[in-house]
């Protein structure tokens, strides 16, 4: 048998042997191509010479695009991921009946770049009336979950307050009417103005500040029952300068008084007040147990000091020049927390990340900043709807700030703005130009001019983003309108 002859089992061992060597060098080399391919290496079919990778994602709505990669389509529609060599490209997605978008960028070799944002606006906009109005409405605010949109029905001459309320899922239902009791309110209807301070994250309150002929208050409505409806100076025998929600509740306030700088809490079931700190110069709170906030305290004449109370504890952020409006805001994103604050009379606004880390760090005692954007003069400071972007905005003139991808752009806009611009959602920016709406993205690309509105304020959308709503002026006073924002094959049958 074989197995008996010696010549026979040393050939079958080397056999065995050669078997195991060569099976090794096959794992080896499958291995290393293997990682090769995982850290972005390839081979150019062409050349046959070794090109290094990067991946590309890119979506789109509506989805379904066409990619072009330097003038070149792409097999794959949006809603790829495309494995490409190092490079500069330039990525251009079109869809019939829509306006195209475009950006230059550059994939270093092992690294992934992301657009997943592009939003297509169609080539033609195509108004539809909701409801006419005899005048502009001094009042259009939406829920934070973009399905009530209230309407103040402008009433001459009348205390009455009444809203039409939108369903966004049902715009083509008439609205349902609800007043607010004119009990709460105080002055005797003359130069009345309402301003929506906030929601309530339940959207079934609103926290409206009511300024009359004489003075102003602050009257929390409820959607859902008017009758329950409250006004906090009554409430708490006060006439705060300001009024925040705790928590995005109802149940808790933060009451401010501009004279002398006093910030309290007050609990609406038990009518109380505890105070919280004093030279209170601007706040803005996060959550029950976060706020940020400015102060004069214990600081050189000139300057001032953003602090962040947590939990009854206050910490020390940074020192910057006074000015006449302060700009303090936080966020979470991925897991962070994101600090920003400054005066339209400092160089910079700074922002932080995780400061409370550092300066409970006995190593280092504290914020740390993360980057700053300098815009001196700047008026208005926002996170993105996802909070991915910080922007900043002085005039014609913006910071932006992107966390995810740790960039950094200022950029200037030559068409002239009329007031604020916006965050349309989490990518891209909104505001009126010139009796317009525009849009853009967050970097400054893809400016779109869209339709005719009476200001910024008043441009909304569906929770998926296929109905804008817009109020525009006509002939016999106003109008709330609502526009399709898709197109072709997209439109429903």
């Amino acid at each position: 048998m074989d197995f008996l002859d010696p010549r026979k089992r040393r050939a079958h061992t080397v056999r065995l042997a050669i078997g195991y060597f060569l099976t090794a060098i096959a794992i080896g080399l499958t291995s290393v191509i293997l990682v090769y391919g995982a850290y972005g290496y390839g081979i150019n079919t062409k050349t046959g010479d070794i090109i290094q990778n990067g991946l590309l994602f890119v979506d789109s709505k509506p989805s379904g695009a066409d990619i072009y990669l330097n003038g070149q389509k792409n097999q794959s529609a949006t809603g790829a991921r495309l494995t490409l060599p190092a490079g500069n490209y330039e990525l251009l997605i079109k869809k019939a009946g829509y306006r195209d978008w475009s950006r230059k960028f550059t994939l270093d070799e092992h690294s992934i770049v992301r657009y997943t944002y592009p939003f297509l606006f169609p080539l033609n906009l195509q108004s539809q009336t909701i409801k006419a109005y005899e005048a502009a409405p001094s009042v259009v605010t939406q829920s934070p979950d973009k399905r009530w949109l209230f309407v103040q029905k402008p009433i001459a001459g009348s205390k009455e307050i009444t809203f039409d309320v939108f369903d966004t899922t049902k715009l083509d239902q008439l609205p349902v009417a609800i007043s607010m009791p004119a009990t709460l309110l105080g002055g005797n209807g003359e130069g009345d103005s309402f301003k929506v301070v906030e929601w309530t994250s339940d959207n079934n309150h609103l926290l409206i500040e009511h300024s009359y002929q004489g003075g102003s208050e602050f009257i929390v409505f409820s959607r859902v029952d008017p009758a329950t409806s409250f006004n906090v100076n009554r409430t708490f025998n006060l006439s705060p300068s300001q009024v925040a929600l705790r928590n995005q509740k109802v149940d808790q306030l933060y009451l401010y008084q501009s004279e002398g700088g006093l910030l309290q809490i007050g609990d609406v079931t038990k009518a109380t007040l505890e105070p919280l700190l004093n030279r209170v110069l601007a706040f803005k709170p996060y959550g029950s147990n976060l706020l940020t906030y400015v102060t004069d305290q214990k600081v050189a004449a000139g300057q001032v000091m953003a602090r962040i109370w947590e939990n009854g504890k206050t910490y020390p952020l940074y020192t910057f020049a006074a000015g006449t409006k302060y700009l303090v805001d936080a966020a979470q994103f991925q897991g962070h927390f994101y600090y920003v604050a400054g005066s339209d009379m400092a160089d910079r606004i700074n922002i932080y990340k995780d400061p409370l880390s550092g300066i409970k760090d006995p190593a280092t005692a504290k914020a740390i900043p993360l980057i700053s954007l300098s815009d001196s003069g700047a008026l208005m400071l926002a996170f993105s709807d996802n909070a991915r972007f910080i922007g900043v905005q002085a005039g014609q003139k913006f910071g932006i700030y992107d966390i995810e991808t740790q960039s950094r752009y200022h950029y200037s806009l030559s068409a002239p703005l009329s007031g604020e611009m916006h965050w349309m959602d989490g990518h891209r920016l909104i505001g009126l130009s010139g009796g317009s709406i525009i849009a853009l993205d967050a970097d400054s690309n893809n400016q779109q001019t869209l339709l005719p509105a009476i200001d910024a304020d008043s441009v909304f959308f569906d929770k998926n983003y296929n109905q804008m709503l817009t109020v525009a002026a006509t002939d016999n006073g106003a109008a709330l309108q609502r526009t399709d924002l898709r197109a072709g094959t997209d439109l429903p049958k």
